[in-house]
C-alpha cells in the first residue's frame, strides 16, 4: 500500500513537473510567434518571408513538447504494471484474512453446536440426579424421616423449549 501511495505522489509530482515545463515552453512559443509577428510587421513587406532560425526554434519547441508527452506515456506504461500488482496483492491478502475469519465464524458455530449438544448431556445428568434425590427421599420416608424439598422437574423434553425457557430464566434474572 505504501508503495502505490508512493508512486501514485511520484506520478503526481511527474504530472506536475510535465505540466510546468509545458507551461513555460508554450510561454516561449507564444513569445517566438510574437516576436515573428513584430519582425513581419516591422519589415513592411507584402510577402513574408519566414526566418530559418525562429522556424527551427518554434520546431525544437514543438519537439521538446512531444518529448515530454512520451516521457509520460513511458513513465505511466512503467507506473502500470507496478499498480496492477500492489492492487492484485492486496486483493490476495483482503481474500486471505476473508478465509481466515470465515473459518473462524465456522469455528464459532461449531462451539455453539458443541455446547447444544452438552446442554443435551446435562438435561441426562438433571434427570438422572433428580430420580437419584426421589430415591432418597422415598429411603427418609421409610426410615420415618420429612422428606427433602427436591428442585422441580423440568416441564418438557423438548431440548428446544428447555433452552429457551432457562434463556428466559436468564433474561428475568437480568444475566442476559
Amino acid at each position: 500500500m505504501e508503495l502505490l501511495a508512493k508512486l501514485l505522489a511520484d506520478e503526481a509530482r511527474l504530472e506536475k513537473k510535465i505540466r510546468e515545463t509545458r507551461a513555460a515552453l508554450t510561454l516561449i512559443q507564444k513569445r517566438v510567434s510574437e516576436c515573428m509577428a513584430h519582425h513581419y510587421i516591422a519589415m513592411k513587406q507584402p510577402r513574408i518571408l519566414m526566418p530559418e532560425d525562429l522556424m527551427r526554434e518554434e520546431q525544437s519547441y514543438e519537439r521538446l513538447l512531444q518529448a515530454l508527452q512520451d516521457m509520460k506515456s513511458e513513465i505511466t506504461k512503467q507506473i502500470r504494471p507496478v499498480e496492477e500488482q500492489i492492487i492484485q496483492a492486496n486483493v490476495e491478502h483482503l481474500r486471505q484474512s476473508f478465509g481466515e475469519e470465515s473459518q473462524r465464524l465456522a469455528k464459532c458455530l461449531d462451539e455453539i453446536d458443541d455446547n447444544i449438544l452438552a446442554c443435551r448431556q446435562y438435561l441426562q445428568d438433571y434427570d438422572r440426579i433428580r430420580s437419584g434425590l426421589q430415591s432418597l427421599n422415598e429411603k427418609l420416608a421409610q426410615l420415618g424421616a420429612d422428606s427433602l424439598q427436591i428442585a422441580d422437574g423440568l416441564p418438557t423434553t423438548d431440548l428446544g423449549e428447555i433452552i429457551r425457557e432457562r434463556i428466559d430464566h436468564l433474561r428475568s434474572q437480568g444475566k442476559i
